[in-house]
């Protein structure tokens, strides 16, 4: 239990890429196959994913805010915690599934934007954010200790 707490007392560098779409930037996604599933996990978070022959194979989340997003003056539902397992990489499920949500949340007209925080370098999601139709926004660099932000360097890139 105590392992728990002390992780949420440590300073932690951040550096990121924060993604974009928008309605008029939406991109027609070729169907690869699989059916998405949702399953609400709470008030502020909805899981997509899907499961083949029993497993698995990918899953993303929908948060309907995220505080990092204020350090750039913005706000609005973002898709993050994506994983596709190991043998299902490659084969284009994680820009199917984060350009069938970020469809799913721009045609409901409830949000101008919405967006997608990845690690600078994570270059294999950062090639599947692009291939699904993102744009870069913003490149954030700063520490954070529980909520609070520091040393915040941030960089426009649109």
């Amino acid at each position: 239990m105590l392992k728990k707490i002390l992780k949420y007392l440590k300073v932690i560098s951040i550096d990121v890429y924060v993604y974009s779409m928008v309605k008029d930037n939406l991109i027609a996604f070729p169907n690869i196959g699989y059916e998405i599933d949702t399953l609400p996990i709470s008030k502020t978070k909805q899981k997509y994913f899907i499961v083949n022959n029993g497993v698995t194979i990918h899953q993303s989340f929908l948060f309907s805010k995220l505080h990092l997003l204020q350090l750039i003056g913005k706000k609005g539902p973002a898709i993050g915690e994506c994983q596709t397992i190991q043998e299902y990489k490659g084969k284009s499920i994680y820009p199917f599934v984060i350009n069938h949500i970020a469809t799913e949340i721009l045609n409901q007209n409830k949000f101008h934007e919405v967006f997608i925080v990845v690690n600078s370098n994570n270059s294999s999601s950062i090639k599947g954010i692009e291939k699904a139709g993102f744009k870069i926004y913003s490149k954030i660099k700063a520490k954070r200790f529980l909520l609070f932000y520091y040393n915040v360097l941030k960089q426009q890139t649109s």
